[in-house]
């Protein structure tokens, strides 16, 4: 399947907000099947898995954020911003859209980091939480 370019401008607009703590963070999901969560490197936003959206979507239920301080995210200054709470923000993001099913993640770059931090969590979690991670892949 060929790849497929998807201009920034209309990224942008197909872009939704939801709050984090009380800053705005810029999601994305298409598509439908078992969920996918991309993770995003530094210091680059979501925009980065542009090209591989479309064929994703056909397959998976696709969901993506520009963390805290990239992208099109809130940016606040005088920030500490830590790897655990960008990990806080993906687990938000999928309390967010209701995902309760086990969840495949691909990460890139510092998006790596974000979801090994996913992946301890899971291996340490109770019973309670109800997000469940598989089919981890770093880049």
């Amino acid at each position: 399947m060929p790849l497929a370019e998807i201009p920034l401008s209309v990224w942008r607009t197909r872009g939704q907000n939801f709050l984090f703590r009380g800053q705005t963070i810029r999601y994305w999901v298409a598509g439908q099947g078992e969920p996918l969560l991309l993770i995003h490197g530094f210091p680059t936003a979501s925009w980065d898995w542009h090209y591989l959206w479309q064929p994703l979507t056909q397959r998976y239920r696709v969901i993506a954020c520009d963390m805290l301080g990239f992208g099109d995210s809130s940016k606040p200054q005088d920030h500490d911003y830590r790897l655990l709470e960008q990990a806080d923000l993906q687990q938000a993001l999928l309390e967010h859209l209701r995902v309760e099913q086990a969840v495949h993640v691909l990460a890139h770059d510092y998006g790596d980091s974000v979801a090994q931090e996913l992946l301890a969590r899971h291996y340490e979690r109770s019973e309670e939480h109800t997000s469940e991670l598989q089919s981890p892949v770093l880049s």
